[in-house]
């Protein structure tokens, strides 16, 4: 080189980089002209620096900005893009377990797993034990976690962390132990479900994920029963007791997770230093500042999922050890609905205190996405999932001698999805569509740099040439799937999901079963997903679904409702007899006999809703207060966990609502408001990467994988987000609705005061097919098969390469991700929940201008997806005008196809409703009394804050009983016996630990009770 050659020493290595080869070929000459003239310029120059922003235009290597805003092909825009296909989805509580363990971990977070490896080695081998924990005896695993947790009852914080290290590599499976073992059997449990001996050649990847996850379930139990969960709730809550403080830059400490130094937390600033200097060089958090953070809440996440879900245990544990871990299992879901020892709180409390600490800014390094995890997974063991909340409400309609109604999501998960045509110019009258321009990479293009480069086959074909190609496809994949489902009798039929625990009494149901759709939908393994070359299940697997059977009839039972009888009543008493009975329903007295017969017909119809009893059951007590009282108040797991979010549940509402915000699509995920990456970023990449300036001697040898790899993760890691949060919503307003009305209606008020409709309508408003058919997932990456590929391949991560990027389905039209659309119908069923039967909020969507949004997202085939969206436009249609209908009777079929009826409900025919807009206000002002009159009688006493003064609540008619103080009329009790004669309620953990109690307080602890006589001497005298 010219260097060389003048004398002067070598500052760089070569101009082109060793890894160069591999992303680009070696065949130099099917660069473009450009990089040969680039690499020409940089050989003649001697002078150049050593800087890693010169390395990287020397390869030619793009910028992560470049990635991130380069436009897509013409074909995904709005107006150009191609259909997507119906796609086969079951809505679940979650997803398989082994990708609800993946999406736990960021791919940020691959050395954590090197370093709790490390850390429980280094444990064993002082020990002196076998390092691979499933050659250990019962007895010596059970001293393994003693020991573990003593360790983590010590004040060195770095002792803690390695302790909490080690737990957390025993509950990942111990991944250390699949090596080189074939024949690893744990509890017997393969050798239950007939699995065939193989030789090594024939062991897979997949083999060994599933034997990983089932050693972590199996570890969970044994965990629990040491007492593992206690301890780690105890290190959680020291662990949020520290005070952030946000350093200057530059001066902090890294963690172990980074390569610079070694660390546990966030480093201290210098205290001489002033506010105005710490603020002006206050630093973002990021994965150093939160290690130990991070290890105890995925410790605690692998616990709760591996022991809470039913059909893992029902698959996993064999038939003699069930009624012990159901034991277990059952002792657990108790103890984590109570409260913590030593702590005044549960760990559902603990985890909710730390979302507004978050948002607040006074602890911006909390992982909030492990948070949320942790949040729903825990709601989903202490209130339950969409079963128990059907098999909840069947029976308190039961009890309530009310009929039974049709579950929403067994009948919608078995439509059948509606083609509409969306075209947008017929919403915007005449506007231009413009393409949006998308802030996040696409795994496709991705995958086109890698293929262009490394394959021969594809390095020739343009852009045009491979969407033709992906059309084509399209075609054969549409008419495979048409073919799929063949209809003898030509007609359209519908059908309707009923499980085998609870039969809905349907008299249109027949009892013939589809095996075909059965073997289709069905799979048969809940902790993976299916190998099947026909699944078209993406990265995330689909849960298993449950029967589906035939059905002749519409699928929806017809709805009247007791307000609906009495207006036509009073509307036909007008138009007949020109006068009114006000709050009169039955009278027919004197209207013609066709009136009759239809107020008849409607009474057949009617449905009380056990709102609606709740509701009523509220005017009774406010009103007659002396002789109403509520006394059989069900303390049941929603009531309790109302109870405790009551007097910070707006705080929590508002927080959840940031993140959500924050990691909204179009939203900047690291901002100066708040900054949800505090667990993706490392040090170097919060410097480096965001400031697109890339260091090539960092420890990935391939600097393209890395920007690739921060780019998709940061995605990934808000769409895991939005899916937590989504869901926590969603759980939350259900249960609350089932154990009454008015809880609903509180947490409701709070979603729509803190601006939850449009921050949903704002999420609507992108393109969901896009959302929906993510790419921001790396298969090499995820959890267990990383682990595995590191200890089966001499400590080598796995490098990403054009085979491994995405799936071979994921071009497929009926490709889709399962957390994109599960976050998306719950995002759907909150808005659904916030507006209906409000006129005050579905005038805010039609303020919003959400029909255009909601319109474009029918193109998503899926019909409970469409189901939901359908009803929010049915609900404003009376608003929209004649034209907006007439210009979408393709939505209004649909309406009529898929949503419920209501017999006189005329909301496709009626314009904009007479009603003034104080009119709403009225109403949600009576809605606002109703519920602080709920609040403060049932619990003012435990928080005075909600109890309401002297006519603080006041409505017409009710002057009196307004102004009425029932602390006047309270008793007075001043007796001493009946103060002794009271009846305490001990805690079921006080119960189950009562000879233990005995022992320790009271046999052991020696009382002088000559001494204690002697000080009371004359105290009951006195009083």
């Amino acid at each position: 080189m010219n260097a060389q050659g003048s004398g002067k020493p070598e500052l760089l290595r070569r101009v082109r980089p060793n890894f160069a080869d591999d992303v680009y070929g070696s065949n130099v000459s099917k660069f473009n002209d450009n990089v040969e003239h680039v690499e020409n310029i940089t050989e003649d120059r001697a002078d150049i620096c050593e800087s890693a922003l010169a390395q990287r235009r020397s390869a030619q290597l793009p910028k992560l900005k470049k990635i991130s805003n380069k436009p897509r092909p013409l074909s995904n825009d709005y107006s150009t893009r191609c259909e997507m296909n119906d796609f086969e989805f079951v809505y679940s509580d979650c997803d398989t377990h082994a990708a609800e363990l993946a999406e736990l971990y960021t791919y940020s977070e691959l050395d954590d797993w090197i370093l709790n490896m490390r850390a429980y080695r280094d444990f064993i081998e002082s020990r002196k034990l076998n390092h691979k924990w499933s050659k250990l005896t019962e007895s010596q695993q059970k001293d393994v976690l003693l020991s573990l947790l003593e360790e983590l009852e010590r004040v060195e914080p770095n002792v803690r962390l390695n302790a909490a290290r080690s737990i957390l590599y025993i509950l990942q499976g111990a991944y250390m132990d699949f090596v080189d073992d074939k024949d690893i059997t744990i509890n017997g449990v393969f050798r239950d479900h007939g699995e065939k001996e193989c030789d090594n050649n024939d062991l897979s990847m997949e083999y060994y994920e599933e034997k990983c996850l089932t050693q972590g379930i199996f570890n969970a139990y044994k965990a629990y029963e040491a007492g593992t969960y206690q301890a780690l709730c105890k290190l959680l809550l020291t662990e949020t007791h520290d005070i952030w403080d946000s350093g200057p830059v530059g001066v902090g400490q890294y963690s172990q997770s980074s390569s610079v130094s070694n660390s546990r937390s966030a480093s201290n600033a210098d205290l001489s230093e002033s506010i105005v200097e710490r603020r002006c060089n206050r630093r973002s958090a990021t994965m150093a500042d939160n290690e130990t953070l991070r290890v105890t809440l995925s410790a605690l996440y692998h616990m709760v999922e591996s022991i809470r879900r039913l059909d893992l245990f029902e698959l996993l544990i064999p038939a003699d050890q069930k009624s012990h871990y159901g034991l277990l299992r059952k002792d657990f879901i108790i103890e984590i609905e109570e409260v913590i020892e030593g702590a005044d709180m549960s760990l559902i409390m603990i985890l909710l205190e730390m979302m507004p600490a978050f948002c607040h800014g006074n602890s911006p390094h909390f992982p909030m996405k492990k948070v949320l995890l942790l949040v729903w997974k825990t709601l989903l063991a202490i209130l339950g999932g969409w079963k128990e909340l059907r098999e909840g409400k069947a029976a308190k309609r039961a009890a309530a001698n009310l009929s039974s109604v049709e579950d929403t999501l067994l009948v919608a998960s078995a439509m059948k999805s509606s083609s509409i045509n969306g075209n947008d110019s017929e919403q915007n009258q005449g506007g231009v569509v413009r393409p949006k321009r998308t802030l996040h990479p696409s795994a496709r293009l991705i995958c086109r740099q890698f293929a262009s480069t490394t394959s021969g086959s594809l390095e020739d074909k343009n852009d045009a040439e491979l969407d033709k190609i992906e059309a084509e496809y399209a075609e054969v994949d549409q008419t495979v799937a048409d073919l799929s489902l063949p209809n003898k009798n030509g007609n359209d039929l519908s059908y309707a999901i009923i499980e085998e625990s609870s039969q809905i009494p349907t008299p249109t149901l027949a009892k013939e079963e589809i095996p075909y759709m059965r073997s289709k939908l069905s799979r048969p393994n809940p902790l993976m997903r299916s190998s099947h070359t026909d699944d078209h299940t993406p990265v995330a697997g689909t849960p298993p679904p449950i029967d589906i059977l035939f059905r002749t009839s519409l699928p929806w039972n017809s709805k009247v409702r007791e307000e609906d009888i009495e207006a036509f009543l009073q509307c036909e008493r007008m138009k007949f007899l020109h006068y009114r009975l006000p709050n009169d329903s039955t009278t027919v007295f004197g209207l013609p006999l066709p009136i009759q017969k239809s107020v008849q017909a409607l009474r057949r119809h009617i449905y009380i809703s056990l709102g609606e009893l709740q509701a009523n059951r509220e005017k009774e007590l406010n009103r007659y207060m002396f002789s109403q009282r509520e006394t059989n108040i069900p303390m049941n797991s929603a009531e309790k966990l109302y109870r405790m979010m009551l007097p910070n549940l707006s705080q929590y509402i508002i927080a959840l609502l940031k993140v959500l915000l924050a990691a909204a699509p179009s939203s900047k995920a690291k901002s100066e408001a708040i900054n949800i990456l505090s667990d993706v970023l490392t040090p170097e990449t919060n410097k480096e990467m965001l400031s697109n300036s890339l260091n090539l001697d960092s420890s990935l040898s391939n600097i393209l994988e890395q920007s690739v790899r921060i780019a998709i993760d940061v995605n990934r890691h808000k769409e895991i987000m939005v899916k937590a949060a989504s869901a926590i919503l969603i759980l939350l307003m259900k249960h609350f609705r089932l154990n009454h009305i008015y809880q609903f209606e509180y947490i409701g008020q709070h979603l729509v005061f803190a601006n939850c409709i449009p921050l949903i309508l704002k999420f609507m408003d992108q393109n969901m097919v896009r959302y929906i058919q993510s790419k921001h997932e790396l298969p090499p990456y995820n959890y267990p098969y990383a682990p595995l590929y590191y200890v089966r391949n001499h400590e080598e991560w796995p490098m990403l390469n054009v085979n491994n990027l995405e799936e071979s389905d994921s071009q497929s039209p009926s490709y889709y991700l399962w957390r994109n659309v599960f976050s998306a119908i719950n995002l759907l069923r909150v808005l659904n929940k916030l507006t209906k039967w409000k006129h005050a909020r579905t005038m805010m969507l039609v303020v919003f201008k959400s029909a255009p949004i909601l319109k474009r997202s029918l193109r998503v085939k899926l019909a409970v997806f469409q189901l939901y969206v359908l009803k929010l436009l049915k609900m404003q249609a009376r608003y929209l005008g004649r034209q907006w209908r007439r210009t979408n009777m393709e939505i209004m079929s649909a309406i009529y196809a898929k949503v419920r009826h209501r017999l006189n409900d005329d909301w496709a025919y009626a314009n904009e409703t007479r009603s003034k807009s104080w009119d709403f206000q009225n109403e949600e002002a009576a809605l606002k009394t109703a519920v602080e009159r709920f609040n403060s009688r049932r619990y003012a006493s435990l928080y005075p804050a909600f109890a309401l003064e002297i006519g603080e609540a006041s409505s017409p008619g009710d002057s009196y009983l307004d102004n009425v103080d029932m602390n006047e009329f309270e008793p007075m009790d001043n007796s001493f016996q009946s103060l002794l004669g009271t009846k305490v309620e001990l805690s079921d953990r006080f119960k189950r630990n009562y000879a233990r109690w005995i022992d320790d307080e009271v046999i052991k602890n020696h009382t002088n009770w000559d001494l204690l006589v002697a000080l009371t001497h004359g105290i009951i005298d006195s009083i």
